[in-house]
């Protein structure tokens, strides 16, 4: 691997004993704090009462401790048989490396009950080397009774709102301004400037369209229509919508968290749009060492913890996001039939791009611009030639 580092000590290390006395045994390795241990540890024990199958559990406190630990048992030929990873970048990076199996003649599951936008990413080469785990996305969320009209469903309707919903006490629009959540404003205004493999489309950065979206937001920070964490003091987006300091903001689906008892005048909306649907997608998924002995029994692993009735379990337990087919998303809503939430993440994901399929030296080189652009006055023009300097 290119960024072999030194293993750092096993947080917790749990084997589980087959019920039935079977011979098969496989590793799973995953970060995970707080109670997430002993919940996956449960899940893993309904797996074992079923096929028999002994799973060693190897938990890492903090992504940077994974990540270490993953690198350096790869590097030492003791890799766990089954992993997590970031779908994009990261998954192409350890295939590219030799260190993932291809799985297209490994799944038995319908591959089609995933959101396409989703399992794309967990492809290399026309080859599948990982299973979707979960996802988040990117919604509009709104405070209804700071909003001046109706919740706006199109790019011209939302400026508008923005600037109406302005007042002495309130901004109209709050976001951290990063193109980890106003690339799906980009796109809908007609830019295109990420391909679906992270390739970078050089000509859309030159577009007009690309020019206006990020002339919509430098005019909302310019003249005090928006505001950033950063700016207000808080500690993070979710924080800055809490403190109803904004009247909408757009930011990732994990942020109805802090919502808590403002629910009645409180709620989410797909991205207003220009020429079609567009949001971000966080997105993980299982991936299968190329080491494995026993690769059957790992992707039979991930095929139990993939079921509808697994992902609504690890939704409900905290182990997953959103589940990331569209039976288990079903599957939820029925579950929970009164979150308002659940149906509009269904809706948006359909035209999401992964945020890990974005270059990682673009992205913060693209991120530092708009932060030059909005909080030193830096012109278009000139933020425009300092996205394109990424190499």
């Amino acid at each position: 691997m290119k960024r072999v580092l030194g293993i750092l000590s096993l947080i917790l290390s749990i084997t589980i004993l087959a019920a039935c006395g079977g011979t098969d045994s496989i590793s799973i390795a995953l970060e995970a704090t707080e109670d997430i241990p002993e919940k996956f540890a449960e899940q893993i024990e309904r797996f074992t009462e079923e096929t028999g199958i002994e799973v060693e559990i190897q938990t890492y406190a903090g992504s940077d401790n994974y990540e270490r630990a993953l690198l350096g048992q790869i590097a030492g030929q003791q890799a766990p048989d089954v992993f997590f990873l970031d779908g994009g970048n990261q998954l192409r990076e350890y295939a590219e490396e030799g260190a993932l199996l291809a799985i297209d003649d490994l799944v038995t599951m319908d591959l089609d009950n995933f959101e396409a936008s989703i399992l794309a990413a967990f492809y290399h080469e026309d080859s599948l080397y990982g299973i979707p785990k979960d996802y988040n996305t990117s919604v509009l969320f709104y405070h209804e009774d700071l909003v001046e009209g109706d919740i706006p469903t199109t790019i011209d309707a939302f400026e508008a709102a923005v600037m109406a919903s302005t007042t002495d006490d309130v901004y109209g629009f709050g976001m951290d301004p990063k193109l980890n959540y106003y690339l799906p404003f980009i796109q809908t205004m007609g830019a295109d400037i990420l391909n679906s493999d992270g390739t970078i489309n050089e000509t859309e950065l030159d577009s007009d369209e690309h020019a206006a979206a990020l002339e919509m937001l430098r005019n909302f920070y310019i003249n005090d229509y928006a505001t950033s964490p950063f700016l207000s003091g808080a500690g993070w987006d979710g924080e800055l919508f809490a403190n109803r300091d904004i009247a909408m903001l757009y930011g990732g689906s994990w942020i109805t968290g802090v919502i808590g008892d403002d629910e009645e005048v409180t709620g989410i909306a797909p991205l207003p749009t220009a020429n079609g649907d567009a949001s971000m997608l966080f997105v993980a998924g299982w991936a299968i060492s190329s080491q494995s002995d026993n690769p059957e029994a790992a992707m039979e692993l991930i095929e139990f913890i993939t079921s509808d009735e697994e992902l609504v379990q690890g939704h409900i337990d905290g182990l997953i996001g959103l589940p990331p087919t569209i039976s288990g998303m079903d599957a939820l809503i029925n579950e929970m039939p009164d979150d308002p939430y659940l149906p509009v993440y269904t809706e948006v994901v359909q035209n999401g791009y992964a945020f890990g399929s974005i270059p990682p030296r673009f992205l913060d080189n693209y991120n530092e611009a708009i932060e030059n652009m909005i909080y030193d006055n830096v012109s278009v023009t000139d933020t425009i030639a300092a996205i394109k300097d990424y190499e």
